[in-house]
């Protein structure tokens, strides 16, 4: 059974490396074809850099999920060593999203007008962090609190920012990990 599960363990893993790889070939290329001049081999960099965030968030998020599942269907209980890290998933997988939506607002610092309208700028685009900021500290040790309201803000971020089939890549880098946080919440409060 061991060598079953390590080997399902293994496909799966290298599945979502295959997927990861290949989203971020086609977020790149969608870079890319947007304006072959201006996408330079440094930009490419940085911007896998930075959409690799939201992917291993997502992929990893994935890979956690559907390993606990399987043991807890199998053996009626999670392991020890994966409940630890089904605890500290959530949680630190919340700070490096907040962290990554927040960078979008460093985008009102190259805008011409006065330091005070920046900083207002600055604030009001960082309300969705400030929010699931505020969020993440009301859930760290209450899970169930963590799963609501992450699931809330996941179908929030889905409100606003995934309108139409332009607005699908919105859905992969904010959405899903956002409800795959909810999810991993979710499962440290009920199999934790």
């Amino acid at each position: 059974m061991d060598t079953q599960k390590s080997q399902f363990n293994r496909i799966l893993l290298i599945v979502l490396i295959v997927l990861y790889v290949l989203t971020l070939a086609a977020f790149n290329y969608a870079n890319w074809a947007a304006d072959p001049e201006f996408m330079q081999w440094w930009m490419t960099l940085v911007n896998s850099v930075l959409l690799s965030i939201p992917l291993v968030l997502l992929y990893g998020a994935i890979y956690v999920l559907v390993v606990a599942w399987r043991e807890r269907k199998a053996l009626g209980q999670v392991s020890p060593r994966l409940t630890r890290i089904i605890h500290w998933a959530p949680r630190i997988a919340a700070i490096l999203i907040i962290f990554f939506i927040s960078l979008f607002s460093l985008d009102v610092f190259s805008m011409d007008a006065p330091p005070l309208e920046l900083l207002g700028g600055f604030l009001i685009h960082n309300i969705p962090s400030i929010g699931m900021l505020a969020l993440l500290i009301v859930a760290w040790k209450r899970p169930a609190v963590g799963f609501v309201a992450f699931l809330v803000a996941g179908v929030l971020f889905a409100l606003f920012f995934v309108r139409d089939a332009g607005s699908l890549p919105n859905l992969l880098i904010f959405v899903f990990p956002i409800l795959l946080i909810a999810g991993l919440f979710y499962a440290d409060w009920k199999w934790g």
